[in-house]
């Protein structure tokens, strides 16, 4: 008959390498581990992962474990310190998540507002090549070349008065044309 082993004799045991000692200790703390974690955490998928991992690093730290007085207190302030550790990696995943993903909104955006800016402007210079020639001169110097009615009056030799009645007309054309293909202007 085999006496049953300490928790301390456990713990020096897997610091030398004990598979037997780890899986001893495994079975006398496993389930209090798993309902601490579940109390946390509220969700059974992650207390699942969080459990798993828990023991792994435990099994993977073992040469460095320094337990002085109870097993089970050195395992629950453990398991509090990778919980905590764990839920503040997630919520950093999820900010980098949150942040990735409106970048990529905003990008979809900016890319929409692109195409939409240059399918109107494809649609602005059509309606201006199909303007009689001296609408189009006028729009053309006003517009694109940022002269003022006053400038463009005299470029032209003709008076203010007309710049501005033929600006209008441009204007009103582009806006019938504009709203008839559904674009707003």
């Amino acid at each position: 008959m085999q006496l049953r082993k300490s928790d301390m004799e456990l713990i020096h045991a897997i610091r030398e390498g004990s598979a037997a000692a780890f899986h001893e200790l495994y079975s006398r703390y496993s389930k209090m581990v798993y309902r601490h974690i579940l109390v946390r955490v509220n969700s059974s998928f992650d207390a699942d992962d969080i459990f798993q991992e828990f023991f792994v690093k435990f099994w993977e730290k073992r040469s460095s474990l320094e337990v002085t007085s109870s097993v089970q207190g050195y395992l629950m302030v453990s398991l509090k310190n990778h919980i905590l550790n764990t839920i503040k990696l997630e919520q950093i995943r999820d900010k980098h998540h949150e942040l990735a993903q409106g970048e990529k909104e905003e990008a979809d955006d900016y890319t929409w507002v692109k195409i939409v800016a240059e399918d109107l402007n494809d649609k602005l210079k059509e309606v201006v090549e199909g303007l009689p020639p001296r609408l189009k001169c006028v729009y053309i110097l006003s517009r694109e070349q940022n002269l003022s009615v006053k400038e463009i009056a005299g470029k032209l030799s003709v008076s203010e008065q007309t710049v501005k009645n033929q600006l209008t007309e441009v204007l009103r054309r582009l806006r019938n044309e504009m709203m008839q293909n559904n674009f707003l202007f």
